[in-house]
């Protein structure tokens, strides 16, 4: 029996290639996905603070503007990420007794790609809360 020759190296090139470009594409895709959904959180938190700061500005004695707070949070979202987060719900309520205000923005981040049989749900929800602004005369 006589020993087996090596070819050479001949075709690994293509071996290599295909055996990592899939796990290569799968990496870049999920770090596209991470980075727009951190971009989505911090785009939530910031509209519910604009809109808590907007709700903590009375429109009258000890009343907080929370339909102002409500429109300013969802003004902002539609201004910086229209296509970003789907199903964006802005709810602005009074708690602590009627002294502080808390805006909430929820939503679904879209998805880069969407993989059969991977159902990736990425949802954000982000609350602000705020002292409401009140007038008190000096004594």
């Amino acid at each position: 029996m006589s020993p087996r020759r090596l070819r050479g190296d001949g075709g690994a090139a293509t071996t290599e290639t295909v055996l990592v470009a899939p796990a290569l594409i799968f990496t870049i895709l999920v770090v596209v996905q991470a980075g727009l959904y951190f971009h989505a959180v911090s785009i939530a938190s910031a509209a519910a603070q604009d809109g808590a700061r907007a709700a903590s500005i009375e429109s009258a004695p000890n009343v907080p503007s929370l339909a102002d707070g409500e429109a300013e949070a969802q003004a902002l979202v539609d201004k910086l990420a229209p296509d970003l987060l789907d199903g964006v719900d802005v709810q602005a309520t009074s708690v602590a007794g009627g002294e502080r205000v808390r805006v909430t923005v929820t939503g679904e981040v879209e998805s880069v790609t969407d993989f059969p049989g991977f159902d990736l749900d990425l949802s954000v929800s982000e609350s602000s809360e705020s002292v409401l602004e009140t007038f008190r005369p000096g004594e």
